[in-house]
């Protein structure tokens, strides 16, 4: 109950660290949200492309096996 009560005294200098610590929490969430984000989108257009790429190979490859079926 000590510390509830220092944190909500009316004493201006410990009102004032604790307001520049809530600020620093909040700022580095952001970034870290920026961060999160912009990876997560890189991370979705690579995942398009290697399946985008992955779908011609098996297209190509069965059109191999179906045209070497029609030989036989």
């Amino acid at each position: 109950m000590k510390i509830l009560k220092k944190l909500l005294s009316k004493k201006g200098q410990l009102s004032m660290e604790v307001g520049v610590l809530v600020a620093a929490a909040v700022l580095v969430a952001i970034i870290a949200a920026y961060f999160y984000v912009k990876n997560a989108k890189s991370a979705v257009a690579s995942a398009g492309n290697k399946s985008a790429a992955f779908i011609n190979v098996t297209a190509n490859k069965s059109q191999e096996y179906i045209s070497n079926l029609s030989n036989i």
